[in-house]
């Protein structure tokens, strides 16, 4: 009977997840599949993050003007109010359901045997299926695939990872980075209005409106919007006909060049590279009528790049031109110049390429490691992230799925340590 209730559950939830897919597409057969944006923020759900920002900000000034007439009571309220908008902006994310599918299958794993956990797998590709049409999803699914392989030979542990990766494969960056540290914030904020100490809390929710604006203003961003473009120039080219590969390159390389007039001189140098190789690109396209995917592709993954530094300095509120005088600078750019040399390696094959963006980064870790506010764990870490980077060095000319694994991890804990510190 249990294993009846189970199955029923199941393929409800599939069923559901289905009709949602099939909804999407039908609305999509109503126009031009090649025509639809890269949209990881939808127009209705960007609309509905700017107004839930806005107000969200405006109950954290409040609650600071509470604090100052100290009306406790008010200013607990002003806050749990903002904190309850700002998780209900995750829940708007395109990413909400494929999240919350993996997040079911995760808290299976903790209770039911493996080959249970094989039947929340199939909403979980629907999901991805679904949301595929407006942003990348190959890595996730990659992660998903190799939950299964573990999910049927009952190793739970291995599932589990590639079911966080999976996860983490979804995060909308320019969208949840800052909006994860503004929580942490608001959290904070919190914990020391339960303490009865007005000014620490005053003090999180000053930082926490700086994020807030961030978030606001995140949106618009010409990195983000060069990213969206160059994705879609890949996509197009790989899967639709190639008809608008050159329109989108074009884009992408007018949003890079608004991005390199307003950025400081590092911005305007990493920029000013990415946007020269679109240019070479469109030339090519247009002079011989193609070019390699991996090309492509390349320009995809470092303006994807770039959008991650760019989204980290935002939501550390941060001023991207003083990335030679504080830790935490030192952890983005090193983690800039990991995702350059993985495209170097494993997308384009240049190995001596891969070696030079791999020693970039090792010199930023070894700055990081000055910081005097990392703590054990934190250098621990650091360590950990030197003998990766210098694993990969030693065999450059590979791009397997073990080495795929190790940028990947790689990748993780220089993630994690931004945050940490």
């Amino acid at each position: 009977m249990r294993r009846k209730r189970q199955f029923y559950s199941t393929a409800i939830a599939l069923v559901f997840t289905m009709i949602i897919a099939s909804s999407a597409c039908a609305q999509l057969a109503q126009g031009d599949d090649s025509s639809i944006p890269y949209r990881s923020i939808m127009p209705d759900v960007e609309s509905t993050i700017e107004r839930t920002a806005v107000i969200a900000l405006r109950h954290i000034s409040q609650a600071r003007a509470d604090i100052h007439r100290e009306a406790w009571a008010s200013a607990r309220r002003d806050v749990a109010e903002s904190a309850r908008l700002l998780e209900s902006i995750r829940d708007d994310l395109s990413t909400s359901t494929v999240k919350n599918h993996i997040d079911i299958a995760r808290k299976h794993l903790e209770f039911e045997p493996a080959q249970r956990i094989l039947q929340d797998l199939p909403p979980i590709y629907s999901s991805l299926d679904m949301i595929s049409i407006y942003l990348p999803t190959d890595k996730a699914k990659m992660h998903i695939d190799r939950a299964k392989a573990y999910l049927e030979k009952d190793d739970k542990r291995e599932a589990d990872r590639e079911l966080a990766l999976a996860d983490r494969s979804l995060i909308i960056i320019e969208v949840e980075l800052p909006l994860l540290r503004l929580q942490q914030d608001v959290t904070k904020a919190q914990k020391y209005l339960s303490a009865k100490e007005a000014r620490k809390a005053d003090e999180a929710l000053q930082v926490a409106e700086h994020r807030a604006l961030s978030l606001y203003t995140g949106l618009y961003s010409p990195l983000f919007q060069a990213n969206r473009n160059s994705w879609l120039a890949f996509r197009n080219y790989s899967t639709e006909g190639r008809t608008d590969t050159g329109r989108y390159l074009k884009q992408a390389r007018g949003y890079l060049g608004k991005a390199e007039s307003g950025g400081s001189a590092k911005v305007k140098e990493e920029v000013g590279k990415l946007s020269q190789e679109v240019a070479e690109l469109e030339k090519k396209l247009a002079g011989e009528g193609k070019v390699a995917e991996s090309e492509l592709k390349s320009v995809w993954e470092k303006s994807k790049a770039l959008s991650e530094r760019s989204a980290a300095y935002l939501a550390a509120v941060i001023p991207e031109e003083e990335t030679t005088l504080k830790g935490e600078n030192n952890l983005i750019e090193a983690k800039l110049h990991v995702e350059y040399a993985e495209t170097y390696q494993v997308t384009t094959a240049e190995p001596a390429k891969a070696v030079k963006e791999l020693d970039i980064a090792a010199a930023y870790l070894k700055k990081a490691k000055q910081n005097k506010m990392a703590v054990k764990k934190s250098l621990e870490k650091m360590d950990a992230a030197e003998r990766a980077i210098q694993a990969l060095k030693s065999s450059p000319e590979k791009n397997d799925s073990a080495v795929q694994e190790r940028y990947e991890s790689l990748k993780d804990v220089l993630s994690t340590l931004i945050q940490e510190l």
